[in-house]
């Protein structure tokens, strides 16, 4: 992991424990100025590129708090319960100097909130183009690209002529209506109803389903700003950075009822004080690994709108909330569905999620440490350090390595990898979790993507390594675990290789290293 990517989850970490100490339940932490500002930090710095400037003021203060103004012995103390390496910690300051005073350590030039917003492309049809720019890069014609996208952008027309179809016979029941008045006002006309209904539809069917966490203002924000929608909540800081986003005639807030032409009239006015006052949001933008080593700047499509509820918000996540948020499809009565409406905004659903995560944290204080630490994971098993003395383990039950074998291929995951893992016993197997999302598409099978840097089929591997795979049929689109096995795991002993079996692979893997092939699995 990079140490900007590592500084930023310390950061989120320490900031979620303070949020959680702060407030004795998720609602006070939406209803009380002092948690609900810590909250918005994590708010942008988690998911925006850029931030209003008392939210990046907010931002500084805790790093310079928790970080750069703190020594190394009394973050210890402050934090007993966070391990880190004193080398960690020193790479984790000269990070977060940085991010406190951008313009003296960046070169070139620390860029704007509207140098950095035309790079950030949240919206759904920008993904065509990205998917568009990978094929070019594996070689594809301009004239075959604009094919596809033309047939691309076609099918999402004819998708959404047919649904606006079917809803033209359609009889809108009872609910249909009121979920539609509900959210576009009592003058809806049937019209306006219809074609809500038919976006309903069109986000169900091609981006996965409609956030059921987020309100329609923080998708039309992040449409029309590339930012965040400003939640004014308890802050006064808030309330007064918002005091000119106003709706209508009345210059009421931004609110239920307003039209949709009324919410992005009101966007665009706002809109030039974002670019103007807004300030990049530095843990996000940080320079050093913003930019790839060509020079070319790096682009993010994440779209927290739509993908924040759906990784974070998931029905297993909220089964172990104490404080879940509202659901608008459970609301009965109108009183529970403005309460659902005024309380299910993006920023209040994250404050809520690391609300939790804080208490968690408390929770589990005196039971429970993380360690975390730059560098190599075998590391983490070096039993000749000090870290018996320290009673920090060196033999794991379970080892996660999301997609880091894309870069270092299997084979070296057995070879210093599994070696960390304990002993199986009768409660606990002990396993290595992984996946691939590097050009995960071009692999034929999950057998062609292992052979290519093991020289070996899965099936030969587990007799091998002495590992096996807990899918009899692993995919190269899911996540993979390798299990301890017994010494006589039937499975593997009956895939034993033979000496002479043995030698070829050592053959083939050493002419695979030294000498370009096609790493085929059917080359075998």
């Amino acid at each position: 992991i990079s140490a900007q990517l590592l500084a930023k989850d310390v950061l989120v970490l320490v900031l979620s424990y303070e949020l959680g100490g702060a407030a004795d339940s998720a609602k006070l932490a939406l209803t009380t100025a002092d948690p609900f500002n810590i909250g918005m930090v994590i708010y942008y710095v988690t998911l925006g590129y850029a931030m209003p400037p008392y939210v990046h003021r907010k931002m500084v203060e805790r790093i310079k708090r928790w970080f750069t103004d703190s020594a190394f012995e009394d973050f210890q103390q402050t934090f007993p319960w966070l391990v880190i390496s004193e080398d960690t910690w020193t790479g984790i300051i000269t990070i977060m100097n940085a991010w406190v005073e951008p313009e003296a350590h960046y070169s070139p030039e620390f860029p704007s909130a509207m140098g950095v917003l035309p790079s950030y492309r949240p919206n759904g049809d920008d993904r065509v183009d990205n998917a568009m720019a990978g094929l070019s890069s594996m070689g594809a014609g301009n004239e075959l690209i604009g094919d596809m996208k033309a047939k691309l952008d076609s099918a999402r027309e004819q998708k959404r002529a047919q649904v606006a179809e079917a809803f033209k016979s359609m009889d809108l029941t009872p609910d249909m209506i009121e979920k539609a008045k509900y959210a576009l006002g009592e003058d809806a006309t049937e019209k306006e109803m219809r074609n809500f209904l038919v976006e309903i539809v069109l986000d169900q069917m091609l981006d996965g389903g409609p956030p059921r966490y987020v309100s329609p203002m923080d998708k039309l924000f992040l449409e029309q700003t590339k930012c965040l929608n400003p939640e004014a909540g308890p802050s006064d800081e808030m309330k007064e950075e918002t005091s000119s986003f106003v709706i209508g005639k009345n210059g009421s807030s931004p609110a239920r009822g307003s039209s949709k032409e009324e919410a992005i009239e009101a966007i665009n006015k706002y809109k030039p004080h974002v670019g103007k006052n807004w300030v990049t949001n530095p843990v996000q933008i940080d320079p050093s690994y913003w930019y790839f080593s060509d020079g070319n700047r790096a682009t993010d499509e994440f779209n927290p709108v739509k993908e924040f509820p759906q990784g974070f918000l998931t029905q297993d996540v909220i089964s172990f909330m104490s404080e879940p948020p509202p659901d608008i499809l459970s609301a009965k009565t109108d009183e529970e569905k403005e309460k659902v409406f005024k309380s299910n905004t993006l920023a209040s659903n994250v404050i809520r999620y690391y609300w939790h995560v804080g208490r968690a944290v408390t929770n589990l204080l005196g039971k429970t440490v993380i360690e975390i630490a730059l560098g190599s994971i075998v590391a983490f098993g070096d039993a000749s350090s000090d870290r018996e003395g320290k009673a920090l383990p060196s033999k794991y039950h379970r080892i996660t390595l999301s997609n880091i074998p894309d870069y270092t291929g299997m084979h070296s995951v057995f070879i210093t990898v599994a070696p960390l893992l304990s002993l199986k016993s009768k409660s606990v197997t002990p396993c290595i979790q992984s996946n691939c999302l590097l050009n995960t598409g071009l692999w034929k099978s999950y057998d062609d993507y292992f052979f290519s840097t093991t020289a070996l089929g899965y099936k030969e591997a587990e007799a091998v390594f002495r590992l096996r795979v807990a899918d009899q049929e692993p995919s190269i689109w899911g996540t993979n675990v390798w299990e301890q096995v017994d010494d006589d795991d039937e499975r593997v002993e009956s895939l034993s290789l033979s000496h002479e079996e043995l030698h070829t692979w050592l053959h083939r893997l050493f002419l695979m290293t030294v000498v370009p092939a096609d790493r085929d699995v059917n080359s075998m």
